[in-house]
């Protein structure tokens, strides 16, 4: 079974510092995309359990940081998905 992580204490401190970041001066090209292909294959079950384990941190933020928006809303979600890519996906060290 995946661990679930544990949200940030502070998830509106997390974007706020994201936002001052100018990430082109830092060599970091930032792009976001949204994909649909329509309906794809099953996904393996160590990628269903990953996207299981961090289903509940994802709603965590959503309602966090933009209480009450859509659930389409797109600037909530690029809210999200930022804290997320700098609280939870940091590159590890690896033995």
């Amino acid at each position: 079974m995946t661990p679930r992580p544990s949200p940030v204490a502070d998830a509106r401190a997390v974007l706020d510092a994201c936002n001052e970041r100018v990430l082109e001066r830092e060599g970091i090209p930032m792009f976001l995309a949204f994909q649909f292909d329509g309906a794809g294959p099953a996904a393996d079950e160590p990628a269903l359990a990953e996207g299981a384990a961090l289903a509940p941190l994802i709603a965590h933020y959503r309602e966090t940081l933009s209480p009450g928006c859509a659930d389409d809303d797109q600037a909530a979600l690029i809210d999200v998905l930022q804290v997320m890519a700098i609280a939870h996906f940091e590159p590890q060290d690896t033995p």
